[in-house]
This record gives C-alpha cells, structure tokens and sequence, in this order.
C-alpha cells in the first residue's frame, strides 16, 4: 500500500478512536444501532423497562447493539461508579466489584438474509456489588480510548417505602398543561442522621435524564414518624405534561404497518415513508392505544427471529409547518433523546414541510419532535397536557458520612394506567 494513504488511514483510525466520553446514554460509532439495556427475567417486554436492578436477587442487565459490518469485532465493557450527580466517584473498583472490571462481549450472531449486514452483539452483565449509579463503557479491543457505547443504569436497594400517597398533582393556573407528583417515604429501615442533608431525590419522566429533576429535598420532615414528605407547589417542580408519542409500526417491510405510508425496496436497502405530520399542539388531546412513552420494541410479524432477520431501513419523516425561528429534531429512546446533526430536520420551502431521516431496525416505535429555539418552547410541535399518561421514575440517594459516594436507597417505576 502507498505509504502516504496508510499515514492517512492511521490518522484517520486514530481521530475516530480518540472520542471524549460522556457519562450519559451515548452512542460514538455511526455503524452502531439499536442500544438496548434492560433487566432480563421479570416480564416478556423487558426491551421498555428500566436498565435499573435490585442489589438483592438475581436479576441482571443485559446490553445489545447491532454493528452494520459484516465481520464481528472483540469488544470489552468496564464500569464506571458515579455520584448521585452522575460525576466519577472515588471509588475503588474492588469497591464496587467482586471481579475484574473488564468484560468481553464473546456472545454474537451474524444477520441472515437481510439487505443490510449486521453483527448482533449480546453481554449478560455482571452485578455490582454496592447501589448506585453506573455507567457501562463499551470499547473496542481493550483499547479504553476506542470508545463506541456509554449507558447508564442504577442498582438499587429497598431500604425506604413509598406510602401510598404518591401520586399526580396539578396546581396553579398551569395545571392544564404540567404534572407533579406528590409522595412520602419511610426511611425506618435505616439509620439518618441528618435526612435533609443525606437524602436526595431525581424524578425522571419516560426514563429521559436530560429532563429529570435533581437533588430534591423534602418539603416537610416528620422525624418522629421517620417520614420524607416530598408536595411541590411550584411551576419550577412540574414536568411539561406533553403529549402521547407519535408511532409507526415498523414490523414488517412487506406489508405496511399503521402510520407507514410507503415502502421502497430496492437491492441494498430499504426505504420507508411515515405518513406526513403535523403539528400535534393545535388538536384537542387524545389518548393513543399503543403509547411506550418514547420506547421501542424490536420485533416482527412474519415469525421470524427479530435478533438477527429484523432488517434495516432510511426511514423519511416530514413535518408539515411553516419554516419556524429554530432547530426540529426527531427524538426518542431511538437516539437516546439526542438533538444532533444526525437526527436534525432541514426546511423544504417547495414542500413547506420539514424533512429528515434515521436508520432503523425492524420494530414499533414511538417519537416526538422537539424544538430547540430562542422564542419557542421545547415541545412546541407535541404540546402540553396534564392528562398525558406519562411514566416517571422516583430515585432515593443516601449519602453516609463514611463513604465516599452515593447509594440508592429506595426506586420506584410509576407506570400509566
């Protein structure tokens, strides 16, 4: 080979190796897709649960992603302990684990007659032995700097108990349009010294750490009772109610599923059409009967192995609207709610209509689009109501004076009726 090309690739190979690591939800290869991180062995839907585990017990996380390449690569995954304000800790690794803290991904499947190549990568991961919060790094060859995945998950212990008093609290001439929750826990199980100054709380909505709320202190302490009452009568405490996900079924390139409007199958790849929308926030709010609250599921109606026959396809959005003072993204647990250039839309004048596209596996998933503009709210295009079924989870932290770090405590999933 040329040595000039082969200074030229190495110098390449080494820009796309050398990625700053985020501890967040990340993905850092373009050629990485379909993320997942979920507890394996409470329900048949575990791709739409939390990647959050008891202490106690045998339930674990599993990780898989899908590499388009038609050759399977090593890959390692490492731990990395973090505070309750997701900043490295100074933990010890033997700290928080009982083995070595790197482990080999040696579990793959090729795909089988798609039009895509694919490698399926799949990792039963081992548990923590101390609660809080991690984040998993995925990298290539036991390089620590070739980074392609970083994901977080909690472990969590049941040390406090919800009461029965939690629940949705709209307040104030916004409660149209936002929701709180109100609850109380009992932290008689463990011994606080100072339950103001040792006891935070997050509250996630739909699983999305870009909008949780942090480091909440209780509103009123009955140390008598060993009760945390947590009543929020501020609009800086509500979430934006939303509106119910957009979806498209997905499930099978053949036959179209409901809110796909056309399918392009050419020799190589894949192309679909989703019906044009449009914006959500004029309309009255109504309810949708197969809402994930932002999920997806990999799956298909033929019967075949979705793991490794699901296959890929350039799936076009558009947006009809006039051109808006600010950025449209196309967001979800389908990119981790990311607002890049990759899932960005541009402005067709002809069509007056935003367009853009992703690449995605075979499945039913939900999306919204998200506004990033000086003048116009974040959900601008979805609206806000109160009566959206949203799912939140409740994240205790406990922080003891002899240890360097944050554990969880207490964790509870609010799921929609």
């Amino acid at each position: 080979m040329n040595k000039l090309i082969l200074a030229i690739l190495l110098v390449a190979t080494q820009s796309l190796a050398q990625v700053q690591l985020e501890l967040t939800n990340k993905v850092y290869d373009p050629y990485i897709k379909t993320v997942q991180l979920y507890p394996i062995g409470l329900k048949s839907n575990a791709q739409l649960l939390s990647a959050a585990i008891p202490l106690r017990g045998n339930q674990q996380l599993m990780l898989e992603f899908d590499e388009l390449f038609n050759d399977a690569f090593t890959y390692q995954v490492k731990y990395i302990r973090c505070d309750k304000d997701w900043q490295k800790s100074s933990l010890a690794d033997l700290e928080f684990l009982n083995t070595y803290n790197e482990f080999t991904i040696d579990e793959y499947e090729y795909s089988f007659k798609t039009k895509t190549p694919y490698v399926h990568y799949r990792a039963l991961l081992p548990k923590p032995t101390l609660s809080g919060n991690y984040v998993l790094v995925v990298y290539a060859d036991g390089d620590e700097n070739d980074i392609i995945i970083s994901r977080r998950f909690i472990v969590y212990e049941n040390s406090v108990i919800f009461t029965d008093q939690y629940g949705f609290n709209g307040v104030n001439n916004a409660s149209r349009f936002n929701q709180q929750l109100q609850f109380e826990i009992n932290y008689k199980g463990i011994q606080l010294q100072s339950p103001r100054d040792q006891i935070s709380v997050s509250i996630l909505q739909n699983q999305r750490w870009d909008v949780a709320h942090t480091n909440l202190k209780p509103t009123f302490i009955r140390e008598g009772d060993y009760q945390l009452e947590y009543r929020y009568f501020t609009e800086e405490t509500m979430f934006p109610g939303g509106n119910e996900f957009r979806f498209f079924d997905l499930r099978s390139i053949k036959y179209f599923g409901e809110n796909v409007k056309t399918v392009h199958i050419e020799k190589d790849q894949n192309f679909v059409w989703i019906e044009d929308d449009r914006r959500k926030s004029e309309f009255a709010y109504s309810t949708v009967l197969m809402d994930l609250n932002g999920q997806y599921v990999i799956d298909n109606v033929e019967g075949f192995n979705p793991i490794i026959e699901n296959d890929y396809s350039k799936v076009e959005f558009t947006l009809e609207s006039p051109k808006i003072n600010g950025k449209v993204y196309i967001v979800g647990a389908l990119n981790d709610w990311a607002r890049t250039k990759d899932n960005a839309l541009t402005y067709d004048k002809e069509l007056e209509a935003y367009k853009g596209s992703l690449i995605l596996k075979q499945g039913w998933y939900n999306y919204q689009y998200l506004v990033v503009s000086p003048s116009l709210p974040l959900n601008y295009f979805e609206g806000n109501w109160s009566a959206t079924k949203n799912q939140y989870q409740i994240i205790v932290y406990y922080r003891p004076y002899d240890l360097a770090t944050d554990l969880i405590i207490g964790y509870l999933d609010i799921i929609p009726q």
